[in-house]
């Protein structure tokens, strides 16, 4: 239990204190992997939880993807999305389990097991008016520890402006805001809401787009950023990487490389007709890594 909740407080902390709901700054879809946090300017399936406005450039799609960190501890998704009456809906199933643990009395003797995890089922709805899109995203979060519960209702929402004649996305974003249902404790927390400016830029004479998130606690005044790109390659392949702040929170090594390297995740996608399948990795800079897989359908 003790190294389940150290190495939580590692990979989902990403500059923000918090002390419940971890799992909403969880990746939950291989994009967020590959990207080192997932990139608010590119609209993608996980643009709802970073910023809802992407999903309103999209097409009618279903994904799913399977994140496993070291641990034991396991995420999965289920996103789809369609065009109504001249908008996007889409709606999302996230789970993030840690696994079993043992429980025992007061005098140390074990009398069972149970399983800690954190469902989160939310729904999106995004607009597009010309070069301007905005969406929102909220749902209801559910936390559970053997035989408590804790849930909120989470609120996202964003614009994100598209430059076609500059090939280059620009957005803002507020993710993460709520109220609170039920707590574990009579502590107030709060949740990990973050105040997120994205920015996309496609290079005129080369495959490939940059990226760059850079967001804000409003609570304790913390901030993060991630930097990233796509490359697209021949056949069909696209190569994704990004890296984040927590390379310079996270370095323990003198090693150049590994500090490097460290809070960097790498992916590729590979897309026949209307399918693509895309595997990728991240390192969290203390000696692990976590991947993942994803399966895209567009319909």
């Amino acid at each position: 239990m003790i190294k389940k909740t150290l190495f939580l407080l590692i990979i989902f902390s990403f500059g923000f204190s918090q002390t419940t709901f971890y799992g909403l700054d969880g990746w939950y879809h291989i994009s967020a992997v590959a990207t080192a946090g997932g990139a608010g300017a590119v609209p993608n399936l996980d643009s709802d939880r970073i910023n809802p406005a992407g999903l309103a450039m999209l097409p009618k799609q279903i994904q799913f993807s399977m994140v496993k960190y070291p641990a034991g501890i396991n995420a999965q998704s289920a996103m789809f999305v369609k065009s109504l009456n001249n908008s996007t809906i889409g709606i999302g199933l996230r789970h993030l389990s840690y696994g079993s643990f043992i429980s025992t009395n007061e005098d140390g003797v074990e009398n069972g097991t149970y399983s800690v995890g954190d469902t989160w089922l939310s729904a999106v709805w995004a607009r597009n008016n010309q070069n301007i899109n905005w969406g929102v995203t909220g749902g209801m979060f559910l936390s559970s520890l053997e035989s408590y519960n804790a849930a909120a209702v989470v609120f996202s929402t964003g614009v994100l402006y598209d430059y076609t004649s500059l090939d280059t996305k620009i957005g803002i974003s507020l993710s993460n805001f709520g109220v609170f249902v039920t707590r574990y404790t009579e502590q107030k927390e709060k949740l990990p809401t973050k105040i997120i400016l994205s920015a996309n830029k496609g290079l005129a004479h080369l495959p490939l787009d940059l990226n760059i998130d850079i967001g804000f606690n409003p609570y304790n005044k913390n901030t993060y950023w991630r930097f990233g790109g796509i490359f697209a390659l021949p056949y069909n392949l696209q190569l994704i990487f990004g890296i984040n702040s927590n390379n310079i929170t996270q370095r323990i090594e003198n090693n150049l490389a590994k500090s490097f390297l460290g809070s960097s995740g790498v992916g590729i996608t590979y897309t026949y007709k209307q399918y693509s399948i895309e595997i990728g990795g991240y390192s969290y800079g203390t000696g692990g890594w976590i991947y993942g897989t994803g399966f895209n359908i567009k319909l």
